[in-house]
């Protein structure tokens, strides 16, 4: 009975401490990403945050451009193309380079917490954190 008991408490501890599920349709920061095997950059002042919209609009923003672009998704594949530019002259190259990872080799997301990773071929891995 005493078991009965503790198992009980837990399975309600459980469901009353659910998080709410966090969707894919909010703005992100860029923490870090892997480019190939071994190569782990990390956010070191460069900015980028990126949003998705439920009307299928990707929006990428930077410390200087803005860029905007569709995308699809199914359960977990994602797909980010059409997309166009204002300018990104003055943005850092490692910024740049995760932006066209993120068209070239993003093929699945994954949210776990406040952080979604958007992984590809050839060991791509790019990390967001939600932004407030």
């Amino acid at each position: 009975m005493k078991l009965f008991t503790v198992l009980l408490f837990t399975f309600a501890l459980i469901i009353s401490c659910k998080r709410e599920n966090i969707s894919l349709y909010n703005q992100w920061q860029l923490t870090s990403y892997i480019k190939g095997p071994g190569e782990i950059v990390k956010n070191s002042g460069f900015n980028l945050k990126i949003q998705f919209f439920k009307d299928k609009s990707f929006g990428a923003y930077f410390n200087t451009s803005d860029c905007y672009g569709e995308f699809t998704k199914e359960a977990s594949k994602l797909n980010v193309y059409k997309l166009t530019c204002d300018t990104l002259c003055f943005d850092s190259s490692l910024t740049k380079e995760a932006l066209y990872l993120i068209i070239d080799s993003a093929e699945t997301y994954n949210i776990n917490g406040n952080i979604l990773e958007l992984e590809g071929g050839d060991f791509t891995k790019i990390k967001f954190q939600l932004t407030d």
